[in-house]
């Protein structure tokens, strides 16, 4: 808040999205390091690191794990938003294996895909895989948030597959569930700010509805292109490509 402070406070004509640029900034970094450290213990208690849990302590663990996540999502998403719209993204672009980051991301997931009731399924066709020319970090985001969808959005029992190959010039990464779906009249909006479906809003009040417009950008900013299929009732699947390494 000092920061924002002595913006308004020099006399200087300054614009209004460069004062809320600076506080989202300010207020995620702020926010960041206490919540990574709920996660870290969480994480550490629900491995019986610390001694064994009776079964109600580990069901209010994983509630405050559940409710850490989302309260971690938001920062994250509101922190993008905002560097998306003042042009902040910037790239660190370099040959990566695809397949690593993708196992990374699913191995982060372990948990809240064991607290979820659903099964993962991960696939590489034809692999190993080529290099392929990306951020690692904008990657990252873009895997984890559609991983954490399918995971919100799919019911107890359900299945998630992510699935990497190598299409043309392309890797081709698929992230499909067997979830509640979007419905038909719905779907041209998907990738628009604070989007959110009926049925999604039935299944799970919180939530921002950033996600999406956020994956998209960070696709399109990385060269690559994203599309989906979706079915009220059955599942989505969403496909996005990334240019290979040249």
């Amino acid at each position: 808040m000092g920061k924002l402070k002595n913006l308004l406070g020099s006399g200087e004509k300054v614009n209004l999205q460069n004062i809320q640029y600076d506080f989202v900034t300010l207020a995620s970094h702020q926010l960041r390091t206490p919540l990574s450290a709920v996660k870290w213990s969480c994480e550490i208690l629900l491995a019986g690191r610390a001694g064994k849990l009776a079964k109600k302590q580990e069901e209010y663990l994983r509630e405050i794990y559940r409710s850490n996540e989302r309260a971690i999502g938001l920062v994250n998403d509101l922190l993008d938003v905002s560097r998306i719209q003042e042009g902040q993204i910037h790239l660190e672009v370099r040959p990566m294996q695809i397949e690593k980051i993708a196992e990374e991301i699913i191995d982060n997931h372990s948990m809240i895909i064991k607290t979820a009731g659903v099964s993962l399924d991960y696939q590489i066709v034809n692999g190993p895989l080529p290099l392929v020319q990306t951020d690692p970090d904008k990657l990252s985001r873009i895997m984890a948030n559609l991983i954490s969808n399918a995971i919100k959005y799919t019911p107890r029992g359900g299945k998630i597959s992510v699935v990497l190959e190598k299409k043309g010039n392309n890797v081709s990464i698929s992230i499909s569930d067997t979830g509640v779906g979007i419905p038909k009249s719905e779907q041209a909006k998907v990738f628009g700010k604070f989007f959110r479906s009926h049925n999604i809003l039935k299944l799970s009040p919180d939530g921002t509805g950033l996600g999406l417009f956020i994956v998209k950008s960070l696709v399109e900013i990385m060269g690559g292109k994203i599309s989906f299929d979706s079915e009220e009732g059955k599942g989505t699947s969403f496909i996005f490509t990334l240019p290979l390494k040249s």
